[in-house]
């Protein structure tokens, strides 16, 4: 279990380098990113979270982060209101206003783990595991 594990987490990473799930991009962002940098990187947080558990009969992945599921599985965010933090306003094309209430955004999904929200291993997933299983099965043979 423990080396599904590692494999699950090799597929993820190599998921957020290449910015796809399996062979499939990741939708471009409706917005700049700070920093301009790859998609889901903002901070690197997200791809740090990533952790993997393992028992005798499961090998488990995934990330602890609050945002973690809605970028993994697409979805609308709540509405909420924005303040500024640092200045009395917020302004937008020369209108200055205290607070804004936003509607919520659309995130579209860019699974980044093996497994994506509908429970479908990436194409090349299955494979990649039944590797690690078969290695395992012959090693424990010649034992």
């Amino acid at each position: 279990m423990r080396g599904l594990a590692i494999e699950l987490e090799s597929m993820t990473t190599e998921n957020f380098e290449r910015e796809s799930w399996g062979g499939d991009k990741w939708k471009e962002l409706r917005y700049s990113p700070k920093g301009k940098g790859k998609k889901l990187h903002r901070s690197g947080e997200l791809e740090d979270s990533i952790t993997s558990k393992t028992s005798e009969d499961f090998a488990r992945i995934g990330s602890n982060m609050v945002y973690a599921a809605i970028h993994h599985m697409g979805g609308k965010t709540s509405a909420h209101k924005i303040v500024p933090k640092n200045k009395k306003g917020l302004a937008f094309g020369g209108i200055v206003r205290k607070a804004v209430n936003h509607p919520g955004s659309e995130i579209d999904p860019r699974p980044y783990l093996p497994i994506n929200g509908e429970g479908k291993l990436q194409d090349d997933g299955e494979e990649r595991l039944l590797d690690v299983v078969v290695a395992a099965l012959k090693k424990d043979v010649y034992r």
